[in-house]
């Protein structure tokens, strides 16, 4: 697989989980608490989502305004 379709594909699976965890608050607090991107990685891991830090970096801009940590930029409040 060449670098650009491996990175089509953790982008979509990190899509995929960012809509599971908007649609599950049991998720969702579990995220908001994570310490950082690693534990964040490592819950998504544990469900079946693979994607690693560059694949959030990539995302980052698209999801959060920069003022919070990159994952809470997920989440709407």
């Amino acid at each position: 697989m060449t670098d650009s379709a491996s990175n089509a594909k953790k982008d979509s699976t990190l899509e995929s989980f960012i809509a599971l965890v908007r649609q599950d608050p049991e998720l969702q607090a579990e995220i908001k608490a994570a310490l950082n991107q690693d534990q964040v990685i490592s819950i998504a891991a544990s469900r079946g989502y693979e994607f690693d830090s560059l694949t959030i970096l990539r995302k980052w801009s698209k999801h959060t305004n920069f003022s919070k940590d990159t994952w809470m930029g997920w989440f709407e409040e």
